[in-house]
């Protein structure tokens, strides 16, 4: 007792963690014997025997919970992912042999087959179950079937009303397909969260037969255009600075400056810069990598949620435009977290 209290916050912690780790990779080892244990069962029971009261045992929950602390509902969560993983026998050695968590495969069990067991099994050991439910959802959405693209590609934007005696004030959009449909206008309400006074403007043009679709095109580019020229002015500094600091032999710091959060989040929003990610973001990832370029371009910026960012730098699944370097991999402390994006509120009082 007396040792206990000699230990320092970090050292109980590490010896908390280390004991922690011990008893869940042996509950994971039982876990994967169960399914063994009752086929040993189900046949002693033809013979007129059971395997488990001869053991002392009446059931083969109360045998878990005895040994090892399980539950009902974990017991039959581990004899079903058996069950499903049957005919990949990759999948199955893993939850047998205890690899991984029967959690972390119920997770994959959606996506898995004979032929990509090996890219899954390898996926289950090097994620985290937050960035495992991504990986899943992303690849479903990669690998599922698009109906209707065609007709997607001939879609326009009307800033027209529910009907023609709507209010003037919207904040709803209606899409119009093409020739596609038989001539008929299949109306879809769409959120664009305009501003009364902006949406009479435009109504007001549309009804004058003035181009509106070409002003928000417009003005979409120029926007773009500014955007990357005050990236490159900025880029330009900031290597300008980590030149210089390398100069006097002084370490480029991680922080990211205000300037390159408040311009990565005119770009990218709040939310994570994934495809099809709805996410908030809670890091800033460097494309090429901090530990290598020393610098936060924010060129190579994209801000992420923690399981996107976690898919990068493991190099199993990316988005990026560029691919993570190996030497990235060794560097995950690079990593930016929520407090230091760039919030709405900042954005008011930045110079």
């Amino acid at each position: 007792m007396n040792n206990l209290q000699k230990l320092s916050d970090k050292e109980l912690y590490t010896i908390c963690k280390k004991w922690g780790a011990t008893v869940l990779e042996a509950r994971r080892k039982f876990g994967g014997l169960l399914p063994e244990v009752q086929r040993r069962e189900l046949a002693s029971r033809t013979k007129g025997g059971s395997w488990l009261k001869k053991r002392g045992f009446t059931c083969m929950y109360e045998f878990a919970a005895r040994l090892a602390g399980m539950s009902q509902p974990q017991v039959d969560e581990v004899i079903r992912q058996d069950k499903r993983f049957e005919d990949k026998p990759m999948l199955r050695a893993a939850l047998v042999n205890g690899e991984v968590s029967v959690n972390k495969l119920a997770r994959v069990v959606s996506i898995a087959t004979v032929e990509n067991q090996r890219e899954i099994l390898e996926k289950v050991k090097a994620l985290s179950k937050v960035a495992l439910d991504i990986f899943v959802k992303d690849y479903k959405r990669e690998n599922e079937k698009t109906d209707g693209l065609e007709e997607t590609k001939n879609r326009q934007i009307s800033l027209y009303g529910r009907n023609e005696n709507a209010d003037i004030g919207l904040t709803e959009a209606i899409v119009k397909t093409g020739p596609e449909q038989g001539g008929q206008t299949q109306p879809k309400k769409l959120p664009v969260n305009l501003d009364e006074d902006i949406a009479k403007e435009l109504l007001e043009m549309q009804a004058k037969n003035i181009d509106v679709n070409g002003l928000l095109r417009e003005f979409l580019r120029e926007s773009k255009v500014k955007l990357e020229r005050e990236k490159s002015e900025i880029a330009e500094r900031q290597i300008q600075k980590r030149d210089g600091r390398a100069i006097i032999g002084f370490p480029a710091k991680r922080y990211v400056p205000m300037e390159v959060r408040k311009i990565v989040r005119e770009e990218f929003g709040d939310k994570c810069a994934m495809p099809g990610c709805a996410k908030s973001a809670e890091n800033l990832h460097h494309e090429k990598g901090f530990a290598k370029e020393q610098c936060h371009d924010p060129r190579y910026l994209k801000p992420m949620c923690k399981g996107h960012h976690e898919l990068v730098h493991a190099r199993k699944f990316t988005h990026a435009d560029e691919p993570v370097h190996a030497d990235e991999l060794a560097h995950a402390d690079e990593l930016v977290h929520a407090d230091e994006l760039v919030h709405a509120d900042e954005l008011a009082h930045a110079g």
